[in-house]
């Protein structure tokens, strides 16, 4: 039996392969700041009064393991970033809903994930991911 043979994929082209190589670049950037800012957190004992918050924390630190060596390298990888963005984020919410982090223990930690981690979620909006739902701006 002979076996058929397929049709080459096709390569996008130049702008597209910027553009999603940029993407995955300011994901992974995005994961690393949140991760970063809530261990951050958690080491100056922030975590102790906002429960549901650590929680999420928690569940990005569980995506965050899911990434090869912490990199966004492709798609189901951006896939992943996005589902640490969004715990990220309710975290974020949980800890402060204005996202101000007035009075918290390392609030510039929190402050340069919040604006990387909603980037993330816009991009994914933008594509129209499983997750799509446009996030609210602060």
């Amino acid at each position: 039996m002979a076996t058929k043979k397929s049709a080459p994929r096709a390569k996008p082209d130049a702008a597209t392969q910027a553009a999603m190589l940029k993407r995955f670049n300011d994901a992974q950037q995005a994961c690393h700041a949140a991760i970063h800012a809530f261990d951050v957190f958690e080491s100056a004992g922030g975590f102790e009064a906002h429960e549901p918050a650590y929680k999420y924390a928690q569940m990005c630190r569980v995506y965050f393991k899911k990434l090869r060596n912490g990199k966004v390298l492709s798609s189901p990888d951006f896939d992943i970033a996005v589902g640490l963005c969004a715990a990220a984020r309710r975290a974020l919410h949980l800890l402060d809903p204005a996202l101000a982090f007035t009075g918290l223990a390392q609030a510039e930690a929190l402050l340069a994930a919040a604006p990387l981690t909603y980037g993330v979620l816009d991009d994914n909006f933008k594509l129209g991911g499983a997750d799509s739902k446009r996030p609210r701006p602060f």
